[in-house]
């Protein structure tokens, strides 16, 4: 009987540890555009721009790049428990699973054959909240980790 009172205690522990940890992460809802100038850029275009709209345990993120934004589009519509969800990356069709890290929004996508490409994008704001930095580390192939920096689009 003790073991059960002990095994109850600890589960409500852990259940108030999560709940606390939930309080802490930030709302990155917002239209973002990148800011070159403070951004260390690789393969990214300059041209990105990011929507990103968090309700409940849902997040929608739409990424468009390029000269022509309403042609190169990345979007999907994930829970943030870290299921997979499909996505449209550009015309390619790939997978993705959101979950939070504490104050961090971590994305992992993986494309292409079986899943050739893999990338894990951890989002977080600053403690001013008028930027947004996106950290992209190439997983698969492997290369240069990028950091790219997005202000608040007017």
């Amino acid at each position: 009987m003790r073991s059960l009172v002990l095994a109850a205690a600890g589960l409500l522990l852990v259940g108030s540890a999560v709940v606390r940890a939930d309080e802490g992460q930030p709302n990155m809802s917002g239209a973002w555009k990148l800011d070159p100038a403070h951004s260390e850029i690789g393969q990214t275009s300059k041209d990105l721009a990011l929507v990103v709209e968090e309700k409940g345990q849902d997040i929608h993120i739409k990424e468009t790049r390029g000269p022509n934004p309403k042609e190169d589009v990345s979007e999907f519509t994930c829970g943030t428990m870290g299921k997979e969800c499909p996505m449209q990356d550009g015309g390619v069709k790939a997978t993705v699973s959101v979950y939070h890290n504490g104050p961090l929004l971590v994305v992992l996508k993986t494309h292409g054959r079986k899943g050739s490409l893999v990338e894990e994008q951890r989002l977080s704001l600053p403690s001013t909240g008028d930027s947004l930095v996106l950290e992209i580390m190439h997983i698969e192939p492997k290369g240069k980790a990028e950091r790219l920096v997005f202000t608040k689009a007017h």
